[in-house]
């Protein structure tokens, strides 16, 4: 299931397009490139960008992490149950149809 509008895809397929042209060019006018100065050149692409930098190393706790994705998952369970409950209700009524 894809979780972006076509509109927000666009955006990140021009972006990520952008990126590689921009490290490309880094990379092309640099002999050496360490993973610092890489990380470095990331955060000016976006900030330049106007895209927003987490703080810190933007790492959250697993806990909270595993919640997360408990929360999500009950929201789609639910769909899941009621299509399941739906199944049973309908096997009742055929099984009494071909009783009679």
């Amino acid at each position: 299931k894809n979780y972006l509008t076509e509109k927000e895809i666009k955006k990140l397929e021009r972006t990520v397009s952008a990126f590689f042209d921009y490290i490309e060019h880094l990379i092309e006018s640099r002999q050496s490139f360490t993973m610092t100065e890489f990380a470095e050149s990331v955060n000016k692409f976006l900030s330049f960008n106007e895209f927003r930098i987490l703080g810190g190393k933007g790492q959250i706790s697993m806990e909270r992490a595993e919640d997360k994705a408990l929360k999500e998952y009950e929201k789609f369970n639910k769909t899941q149950k009621i299509e399941s409950d739906f199944d049973k209700a309908t096997k009742k009524i055929l099984n009494k149809g071909k009783k009679k």
